[in-house]
């Protein structure tokens, strides 16, 4: 191996070798940089079927996007080899980092809460390890975690687990990197080939505690069979027997993950990191006793305690109090698990009951629903058969509020007649009197968009906001005082603001740019929010007065969206949040239409580029041979290549930006320009279509993006607001860069030049296609109903898609010789709409598109939040 190159990876040295296979250091040509390369044993990959296990479990753990998980780059294959392309970590593995009597409690904790911290992000997204041990665990020379072969053990799980089955322990001549496996950490259920869950990786993690703690195994005996045998019905010698230093409290959160029965442990990973925590809190303040600490202090103690028993009981009376017990843990649990979406989570006052709204068993229709917090059969409100969202619980406890379509609705908790306040809305909520709601209203006329409240006796409106410019205000939440108001204020940047309800004064908090899906005021001096400020959609909370940067919530799972908080005086404090799952991929089709004919499907619409995680925005090269597309497979949205029919998938970027996307073909199809928010603002891009250094294009404090190509390869369309207002602009393709030109001038979204080169087509954020000579002109209006970023222009004509709902859409062409509408086929699913989803060959034969072949989400619930 040493000195070969599978497909664009030079292999450099040899780091180890296990029972899976070997594993080297390389260096990526392509982008230049230093990976880990695990060649697969061909005994591990000869039966398909195993095979075929081993490339979906390797692909779900390639989408974990964690600071504590190793990513996976790559799954391939080259030259009858297969191999796994994965980060590169300098550091040594935890087996060698152990000393011989054990870690000092400060780095063993720092340690092991990275561990579980890991662990809590893997299980959330339902990925167990099954083979966690201290030579699966990397640690940096600055002590930083890092978690390898995550998924990689479920190869070996091909049928009962017998003696040659179990991963084996190798002695290479040299331990330098060296990946060891054995059956010491194995969990009881796991070593009698029982089905496992977290609670197995769990009772793994005990196992390595202790050897952390100790500096010996937990289980260990004479052969595998004896091991197995002292894991099944033996509890290991308790941890303090070996090192008296270790604190009682670790002793016993050891011995919680070591319980036999799955039940008695602790049952997620998130939990243990906040108990691991709390530990390291209390040994770092000195609160904490170690057993060294105490033993010299007893007999002191028992003369102190005689002397001060009588002082004790005569003024214990007037001076002993209760000590308020700690709160426990924070720990999640899920108010509904129904199949669809269940989303927009809202307590009712007295923190019992739970609305939301919900697309039934059947998926048919999404509608107001309610259920208890504790549990219970869910009861539905609305029937109507458009769809209803945003639901808010009045504070007084007597109405719901939601959406249907545009405007807003009331309802009473116990169901009924319902009642409509107003229309051209977007989200709402209550004011604290739950006489008014307030809303973010769309304009009408001259009424420029905002945040408004509205009496829903009087129908009144008052104005709380006015944005600049072309910006929308959306998501408004008022303190629970009245006093101040927050909401999302968004075109091109994605941000938090607060403004005085009376008062022009407004508040910009933060300054990603990162999409705000929901907010909540905790109090009157905090707001939770969810934001993808650090990667997927997690829930962050912020001090109102904006003087010090989001922190993240501990204890989360999954991707959380539209955070609810309960008030009620009397209840424990909770947090309701919205876990959302989805899997977006990318379909093509193969159609015909003939000059006056109707449309005819050549191939059936199939998947090409697929994952467990989301792929959008396709767009096919100039020749139709390859597309580029962008994926969150590797953890951020970066920009990928492949083959016209999804084979061959490379990474180009690795921004880890919370979006890179809109990839756009150069003409001769050698360059791929894109958009990424990798600072606050959105900047253009443009890389090799081969792979490379990308080079910034844009540097302007404003926000640029949606990037298309002249037909001459000369300039570069894009959407920016550096005159105030979206319009598209212009600047030179390649060196030396003269400042971009404004092109439009009543507004611009997306744009892309006719085949010819003579026109520019465009959309605008208002809606409809429009169209104008290149070198300047007026425009006119082609149509009127285009998808902003689902639209293409080829030889004949302009394919696009027209959506009536959510999940139903029909692809549509728009002939240039007939001036005729006609349409090519019905998708049933939801698109993105987002970013860019649709791309069409330059003949017109082959169309693309993204869409979500899988959209679930559950509520779940936060006890403990503080």
């Amino acid at each position: 191996m040493l000195g070969r190159t599978l497909l664009h990876y030079e292999v450099l040295q040899k780091l180890g070798e296990g029972g899976m296979g070997s594993v080297w250091k390389a260096r990526d040509r392509r982008l230049d940089r230093l990976v880990a390369i695990k060649v697969l044993s061909a005994d591990k990959i000869g039966d398909p079927g195993r095979k075929q296990r081993f490339v979906q479990e390797a692909q779900a753990a390639s989408a974990l996007n964690h600071p504590n998980i190793v990513v996976i780059h790559d799954i391939a294959s080259a030259d009858g080899i297969d191999f796994i392309v994965m980060e590169y970590v300098a550091g040594q593995t935890l087996e060698r980092r152990v000393p011989r009597h054990g870690m000092r409690l400060g780095e063993l904790l720092d340690v092991a809460i990275q561990v579980a911290d890991a662990l809590a992000k893997a299980h959330a997204a339902g990925i167990v390890h099954r083979d966690l041990k201290p030579g699966n665990i990397m640690v940096t020379e600055e002590g930083r975690v890092k978690l390898v072969d995550f998924g990689l053990a479920k190869l070996t799980e091909s049928g009962a687990i017998g003696e040659d089955d179990i991963t084996r322990t190798v002695k290479p001549p040299t331990e330098d990197g060296v990946i060891l496996g054995t059956i010491a950490y194995m969990s009881p259920e796991q070593a009698e080939a029982k089905p496992v869950d977290a609670r197995s990786d769990i009772f793994s993690f005990g196992a390595v505690l202790y050897e952390m703690a100790t500096g010996t195994r937990a289980f260990q005996g004479g052969s595998k069979l004896s091991t197995l045998t002292a894991i099944l019905r033996e509890n290991p010698k308790p941890p303090g027997e070996i090192a008296r230093a270790i604190p009682r409290d670790l002793e016993k959160i050891i011995a919680r993950c070591l319980r036999k029965d799955p039940a008695r442990r602790f049952q997620d990973a998130a939990d243990l990191k906040v108990t691991l925590a709390e530990l390291k809190e209390e040994s770092e303040s000195g609160a904490l006793d170690s057993p060294a600490k105490q033993k010299p202090r007893r007999a002191m103690a028992a003369v102190a305690g005689t002397l001060c028993v009588a002082a004790a009981i005569a003024v214990g009376y007037y001076f002993v109090r209760p000590v308020p017990k700690p709160l426990p843990p924070p720990r999640v649990l899920p108010i509904t698990s129904y199949p669809g979406t269940a989303q927009w989570p809202t307590f009712s006052p007295d923190g019992t009951q739970v609305a939301f709204s919900w697309n039934g068993e059947t998926q048919d229709n999404t509608d107001i629903w309610v259920t208890l917090v504790d549990g219970g059969a869910p009861r539905r409100l609305t029937t109507d058969p458009a769809p209803e969202s945003h639901p808010h619980w009045s504070p007084d406890g007597r109405w719901i509020a939601f959406l249907r379509h545009d405007a807003a609705y009331l309802i009473s908790p116990l169901g009924g007649p319902e009642r409509k306040v107003v229309d051209r809305i977007s989200t709402l909520n209550w004011m604290p009197d739950s006489q008014s709601l307030v809303v973010s209203r769309w304009p009408a006329g001259d009424e420029r968009q905002g945040i408004f409240t509205i009496a829903i006796g009087s129908g009144k409106l008052d104005r709380l906001t006015t944005p600049p410019g072309q910006e929308t205000d959306q998501l408004p939440a008022i303190s629970p005082d009245g006093q101040n108001v927050a909401f999302l204020r968004y075109l091109t940047h994605y941000d938090l603001y607060v403004s005085p309800v009376k008062g022009s004064e407004v508040r910009r908090l933060t300054k990603d740019g990162r999409f705000i899906w929901g907010l909540v005021w905790a109090d009157n001096r905090e707001i939770l929010f969810s934001s993808t400020r650090s990667g997927g959609r997690t829930l962050w909370r912020m001090a109102a007065d904006g003087r010090s940067e989001p922190r993240l919530i501990p204890g989360v799972q999954g991707e959380a969206m539209y955070p609810a908080i309960s008030r009620a005086a009397n209840s424990p404090a909770r947090l309701a949040y919205t876990r959302y799952t989805s899997d977006y991929n990318i379909w093509r089709t193969e159609v015909s239409i003939p000059g006056n004919g109707a449309p005819r499907i050549l191939t059936a619409p199939a998947p090409v580029v697929a994952s467990t995680r989301n792929e959008h925005s396709p767009q096919f090269s100039p020749d139709g041979r390859r597309m580029a597309f962008e994926s969150d497979r590797s953890g951020y949205r970066e920009i990928w290549v492949s083959s016209s029919d999804g084979s061959n998938a490379v990474q180009l970027t690795t921004f880890q930006a919370s979006y890179t996307g809109s990839p756009r073909w150069s003409p001769d199809g050698q360059r791929i320009v894109f958009e990424s928010l990798v600072s606050t603002n959105g900047d253009i891009y443009v890389v090799s279509g081969d792979g490379g250094a990308p080079e910034r294009l844009t540097t302007e404090p404003s926000a640029n993006g949606r990037p298309s190509w002249s037909q001459d390869g000369r300039w570069i369309y894009f959407r920016s607001d550096r005159s105030g207002d979206v319009q598209i602009w212009k600047m030179p393709a390649a060196a030396p860069y003269k400042p971009a030109l404004p092109v439009t001038r009543n507004g611009g979204w997306d744009s892309a030049e006719s085949v010819d080169g003579k026109r520019l087509y465009f959309t605008k954020p208002g809606g409809g296609l429009w169209s104008m000579p290149v070198e300047g002109g007026e425009e006119s209006l082609l149509l009127e109903t285009v998808e902003l970023g689902y639209w293409s222009v080829s030889e004949n004509g302009v394919y696009f898609f027209q959506v009536t709902k959510r999940a139903d859409s029909t692809i549509q062409f728009f002939s240039f010789a007939t001036k005729k509408t006609i349409p090519i086929v019905k998708i049933g699913k939801p698109l993105f709409r987002t970013a860019p989803g649709f791309t069409v060959t330059r003949d017109g034969r082959w169309i693309a598109w993204d869409q979500a072949d899988r959209e679930e989400s559950d509520l779940m619930l936060l006890e403990n939040f503080r």
